[in-house]
Parts: structure tokens; sequence; C-alpha cells
């Protein structure tokens, strides 16, 4: 049985280029490599932005596994801090995950 994306929500913890995923995998998925196509992760799935309307699309279901280790490590950092919800698809956590980047992020001063 095939899953059905969630409706796409762009969030502070998306992740913009998440992977590195060879060129015969972004075939397998529908994409030219050589369009270098923008992907974000987000909510266990991996997205493309379409240009030029500029809508994300749903690609296909990603293993947390199958991201770089750097973006594993980032997400693990994020959850731990309440940056990042458990459960996207619950709005309190992501109320709480919003309220905890203004604080650590937006609100930061500027290092300029």
């Amino acid at each position: 049985m095939e899953q059905t994306p969630p409706e796409f929500v762009y969030r502070d913890w998306c992740i913009h280029d998440p992977v590195s995923w060879p060129s015969s995998r972004l075939r397998g998925l529908g994409l030219d490599p050589a369009d270098d196509p923008e992907l974000y992760y987000w909510n266990g799935w991996l997205w493309v932005r379409e240009y030029p309307s500029g809508e994300f699309r749903a690609l296909t279901p990603v293993d947390e596994s199958e991201l770089d280790r750097d973006v594993q490590k980032r997400l693990q950092r994020w959850r731990e801090s309440g940056m990042l919800p458990l459960d996207e698809n619950d709005p309190e956590q992501v109320e709480r995950a919003k309220a905890e980047w203004r604080k650590r992020v937006w609100a930061a001063p500027n290092p300029w």
C-alpha cells in the first residue's frame, strides 16, 4: 500500500538539500540531476521545490538513516533542545517547537 504524503507546511526545521543522492537515485525519482533539484526533508518525506510555481512536491518517504550524518546529528540536537517536534502532526508540539525557535534562534543577537 502506497503511503500518502502529508500536506507540505514549511517550518523552520525543514532541512534544505539534506542528502547526497546518487544521480541514479534522482533519476529513479523522476528528477534530472542536471537541473540541480532543490530538495527538502520534512516530516519523514523528501520534497522537491517546483519552479516557477515554488510549490513543494512529495517525492518519497525517507528514513532518517538515509540522510547525511551531519543532518542526522542536527535533527537529534533539535529534538533534544525542543526545537523539533517528535510528532509534526501534533499542533501542541509544533507550537512549542516554534516558540523554542523564536527563543533560541530568531531572538539571538545579530552577530553583524
